[in-house]
């Protein structure tokens, strides 16, 4: 059986696994916001609690609009008389029929606070959905930058694995000509198997990164450029501030919580007032005979007041007062919330700025020293190791250059959120749904005169369906057995441990690669 090193058997492996991310179509920042927006289930509902609290200003209506109604009544008696002619008993048979038309000429001022009060409930829905907005295109952001940062540090573990595979290579060249020990190839071959284990985790950490891309966009990451305009930063703190204390969603979804509460308590007034109510009455009276039959119509106006306020309305009304004071508390709360958020942002910002411009000086110190340790050990005043180290440093470096554009990238779009200036309107996103008053309801149709049966448009009020299907990724079919790693023994003292080439029958390949890695003493 042909014995091969661990780190011959792991090479194939790596470059499979790396081959198994192939870019696709060029995808940019604004085609994954736009893309994260219309696939957004949850903005979707959003938009759709907006238009429920937008239909319920139409209801406001219901204490002053004209209303209708009607009766049909039929009576049948049967009475004991001695004059009876059948069975002892009388009988007699009575109809009703009554049509009434009301209306109230003064309802006490609900339907303008009830107007009022709806309007405010539609466009807190509004600010809630501003809300849900900003975090959809937060998060996409994130997931854009995240695959951005897993495949820069997979080019370079790529490019670190390459180069020690050359240290490898050359120190074995060395020793077989007797200018190196087995120390210094040991020591190279160390540090290969290390960014090796580095790479693989790199790998698995950016097809995290795309299968999330993909989850929220519905949309294969294909090729992502870093090169990414956080947009029109604000540049002072207190302009920073200011513009949070304004236009962050949640500080007006606050504020509208306090005048809501203020005008639910002028709709309870309203609805305790003095009312008066017009109403036209119709009657049709038929019996047995003529003598009982009569048609009447009449005419009332009708004024109704209470006299005192009940129990409920006092507990109404301190209910409803406890409510403002929580509101108030809660807006200033949040504006001290979104206050702190944008400050905290902003200081992050300046923070990431000023680590990246201290990265960037450190990684060109470190490449001229490494360049400088490499003309020295051409010339034998420096050892293998020295040059390791110093080649090993750039590569860290290089790694903390990635993880500092990644961190100024993300505090310019958190300052942007925590001051409420990231919006779709400000990527000019729009037209991706467009405006909210501009969605049509879903509108029901009754069959009859009398609202007794309703028909709704095909696929408007069936649970089993919604206006844009859920999104569904198309992952690779998973295998039918699981790949199988076992993991390496100490050797025992005096034992060479070596690798050995899977068996055909045993080894377990996925998506090309050969995950079985075995040992065995000779």
């Amino acid at each position: 059986m042909r014995k091969l090193s661990i780190l011959t058997l792991l090479t194939p492996a790596i470059l499979l696994l790396s081959l198994m991310v192939s870019p696709a179509t060029a995808t940019s920042l604004d085609t994954t916001l736009r893309a994260a927006l219309g696939n957004s289930l949850t903005l979707q509902s959003a938009r759709q609690d907006w238009l429920a609290a937008h239909e319920e200003i139409g209801t406001a209506v219901s204490t002053s609009e004209w209303r209708t109604g009607g009766t049909v009544t039929g009576t049948q008696t049967k009475k004991d008389a001695a004059n009876a002619r059948k069975s002892g008993f009388l009988d007699s048979q009575s109809a009703n029929a009554t049509l009434s038309l009301s209306r109230n000429l003064y309802d006490g001022g609900q339907t303008t606070e009830n107007t009022t009060l709806h309007r405010l409930q539609a466009d807190l829905a509004e600010a809630k959905y501003r809300v849900t907005e900003q975090q959809v295109l937060i998060d996409a952001i994130d997931t854009y930058l995240a695959v951005v940062k897993a495949r820069k540090e997979v080019d370079l573990n790529k490019a670190n694995v390459s180069r020690l595979e050359e240290h490898v290579t050359a120190a074995r060249v060395r020793l077989e000509a007797g200018a190196s020990t087995r120390t210094a190839l040991a020591q190279a071959e160390s540090r290969l198997s290390r960014a090796r284990t580095t790479l693989i985790a790199a790998l698995t950490a950016m097809r995290n990164a795309e299968d999330g891309f993909l989850s929220l966009t519905d949309i294969e990451a294909g090729a992502v450029s870093g090169d990414i305009d956080p947009g029109y930063l604000l540049p002072t703190l207190l302009e920073a501030d200011e513009s949070a204390r304004q236009n962050n969603p949640s500080v007006a979804v606050a504020r509208l919580s306090v005048e809501i509460a203020k005008q639910q308590f002028n709709a309870l007034l309203a609805s305790v007032r003095p009312n008066v109510a017009f109403s036209l009455k119709a009657t049709e009276s038929m019996a047995e005979g003529v003598v009982n039959d009569k048609t009447e119509f009449s005419a009332q106006l009708q004024l109704s007041t209470p006299l005192m306020p009940t129990l409920s309305i006092r507990a109404k009304s301190r209910g409803l007062a406890a409510s403002l004071e929580a509101s108030r508390l809660r807006r200033e709360d949040t504006l001290r919330r979104a206050s702190l958020d944008v400050r905290n942002a902003f200081r992050n910002l300046e923070t990431a700025r000023a680590q990246l411009e201290a990265v960037n000086v450190e990684l060109n110190a470190l490449r001229l020293v490494a360049e400088g340790i490499n003309n020295e050990f051409q010339f034998g005043q420096k050892t293998t190791l020295d040059l390791l180290d110093a080649e090993q440093d750039v590569n860290d470096a290089e790694m903390r250059q990635v993880d500092a554009d990644h961190a100024v990238l993300m505090a310019s779009f958190r300052l942007r959120a925590a001051s409420g200036t990231l919006t779709a309107t400000s990527f000019g996103l729009d037209d991706v749904y467009g405006p909210l008053d501009q969605m049509e309801p879903i509108e029901p149709r009754f069959k009859r005169w009398i609202p007794l049966e309703v028909e709704w448009p095909e696929g408007g009020f069936d649970d089993t369906s919604s206006g844009q299907p859920a999104p569904v990724a198309e992952l690779p079919a998973a295998p039918e057995t699981l790949p199988v790693v076992q993991v390496m023994q100490a050797a025992p003292a005096g034992e060479t441990v070596v690798a050995t080439a899977p068996e055909p029958s045993r080894a377990v390949v996925v998506e090309g690669i050969v995950w079985d890695i075995k040992t065995e003493t000779p």
